[in-house]
């Protein structure tokens, strides 16, 4: 096996990534502190053409040099917007006609091997504050919630790694599939 050169990769322009069809899916991020986790979750967006990242809360917005580090300029292909409060978010999308779902741990939580997705409909998932995780007043206003099964002595996963996840499952199930 040879590794392929960057120049092999048939990588598009900023330009072309906008004009692309997007995956229907939104991603939240409710008063996420790590710029990095910021970054990382723009990175991850591209890679699989998220349609937009809503950052809420104390959650950073680009530019930022901290970002810049993980998102190696995806800050500046996927679309964002910034809310001062994450119920604005999910009651804007919920109008728009999308699916709201939050990542986190409650009873009557979705496993990810179980949910089910429809390719006719557009979601948008949830990701929480490092420490507290999605808010109550969030979840209240959730269509539902998805659990990552975790089989450890931890059962929390850092953000970015949560984020990168559920986008891969989204757009296996959206795109793939």
């Amino acid at each position: 096996m040879r590794k392929l050169k960057i120049t092999e990769l048939n990588r598009i322009s900023v330009e072309e990534f906008k004009m692309v069809d997007k995956m229907p899916l939104v991603v939240v991020l409710d008063h996420v502190r790590s710029l990095h986790n910021v970054g990382a979750v723009f990175r991850t967006s591209d890679a699989f053409t998220v349609e937009r990242i809503c950052l809420c809360g104390i959650t950073a917005t680009p530019p930022q040099p901290e970002i810049h580090k993980t998102a190696l300029g995806a800050e500046e292909t996927v679309d964002w917007t910034y809310y001062e409060r994450t119920q604005d978010a999910v009651i804007e999308l919920k109008q728009l006609g999308y699916e709201v779902l939050a990542i986190e741990q409650v009873a009557g939580s979705t496993m990810l091997q179980q949910l089910c997705l429809d390719k006719r409909k557009k979601y948008a998932i949830i990701l929480g504050n490092e420490v507290k995780g999605v808010q109550q007043e969030v979840v209240d206003l959730c269509d539902g919630c998805i659990e990552i099964p975790q089989f450890g002595t931890k059962h929390s996963l850092n953000v970015s790694v949560t984020a990168g996840i559920l986008i891969w499952e989204f757009a296996r199930r959206l795109k793939l599939d």
